[in-house]
């Protein structure tokens, strides 16, 4: 394995790890509830992060595939 493979991997972790804590920390998940209670919700700024981290999984996992 080349050394840009193995960064590739340690960084796909490390996303992955990241927007794991990031929907753990989605405000559906804090109001101790299964129901969602639309005043308490998680800003665009943690959406589009969310989004963001998604979209780099993705890139890296194709990447990775070829």
């Amino acid at each position: 394995m080349d050394k840009n493979n193995q960064s590739k991997k340690e960084r796909l972790a490390q996303l992955q790890d990241e927007l794991k804590e990031l929907k753990a920390t989605l405000p559906e998940h804090c109001a101790g509830t299964k129901e969602y209670i639309d005043v308490h919700h998680a800003s665009t700024m943690h959406w589009q992060k969310i989004e963001d981290i998604e979209e780099e999984i993705k890139t890296l996992k194709t990447e990775l595939a070829d």
